[in-house]
């Protein structure tokens, strides 16, 4: 048990951090200003799910919030990947820094002074990747109990949440394993991250986080869950206008939905590159 004294010392520590912080964030910056006053930043002890089907650029989104945060000096990421190779979540790291497609980048197409900088910068950005086959929640915790010490800037990153506990012979449902990540975030008291892949399909902009997950996906999410996003592109479905008429043209929207709100925040993309970027446009409901 904790006594209201040192709770009320913490969660005062935390709010005058938010005062002060231009965007009024008290968490860890999510690498996006709009985003930031939406969501306050990732908070310690909370469990954030990115969702979209594939071709959205979810494990880009990540990339792109690490490529904006990694190199202030206190962050410190683990990155589990159920999917891709430490290698290749590296090349597209640096795509992502570089402002490169990938063929440039392994056909060595790149200014090689320029490459040399952003390779010894994040080397000592803190972030760590593992690539584990066959990767459990158990395994998650070990690796982490394992750690000297988390630093107090921390955050995790499970991709995809999908694939977790694959070989178990309990294999867990969506709602057990978001239960369990949400009770690793508590006890490290990190933010963790879970980029879960949907199948539904999105065909128009939906005006509720709800209407874009299946009914099963979304009960998963309410229990545990404190961050839902959507990641959603709607040129990828061949959608040219928003509801307000401007172009979707390069553009992704980001569906918030948390205890403390809902919005959506729209951001660049370049799919070649990995790269979100502002846009500065931020939207009050969803479309």
């Amino acid at each position: 048990m904790e006594s209201l004294y040192n709770i009320t010392d913490q969660l005062f520590v935390s709010l005058q951090q938010a005062r002060e912080h231009p965007q009024g964030v008290s968490g860890l910056s999510t690498g996006f200003e709009a985003l930031n006053k939406l969501t306050t930043g990732w908070q310690k002890g909370e469990l954030i799910v990115i969702a979209a089907p594939p071709r959205m650029g979810k494990r880009a989104f990540a990339l792109s919030v690490l490529n904006n945060t990694m190199f202030d000096g206190s962050l410190c990421a683990f990155w589990f990947s159920t999917n891709l190779s430490t290698n290749q979540l590296t090349n597209m790291l640096l795509c992502n820094n570089l402002n490169i497609d990938l063929h440039s980048l392994l056909s060595g197409d790149v200014n090689t002074t320029k490459l040399k900088d952003i390779v010894e910068n994040i080397r000592f950005s803190g972030v760590s990747f593992d690539d584990s086959p066959y990767l459990t929640i158990n395994d998650i915790e070990t690796k982490l109990s394992e750690l000297d010490e988390v630093c107090e800037d921390a955050i995790v990153i499970i991709d995809n949440v999908n694939q977790l506990n694959y070989l178990e012979s309990d294999r867990l449902d969506l709602a057990d394993k978001f239960y369990r990540l949400k009770t690793l975030a508590r006890k490290f008291e990190i933010p963790i991250i879970a980029i879960q892949e949907t199948e539904k399909q999105q065909n128009n902009v939906s005006k509720h986080f709800s209407d874009c997950l299946s009914l099963s996906d979304y009960d998963a999410m309410s229990k545990s869950v404190d961050v839902r996003i959507l990641l959603y592109r709607p040129e990828y479905y061949k959608i040219t206008e928003f509801s307000d008429k401007s172009s979707t043209l390069g553009l992704a929207e980001l569906i918030y939905s948390s205890r403390i709100g809902n919005g959506c925040v729209r951001l660049k993309y370049n799919p070649t590159t990995f790269k979100f970027s502002e846009t500065n446009v931020t939207l009050n409901h969803c479309e």
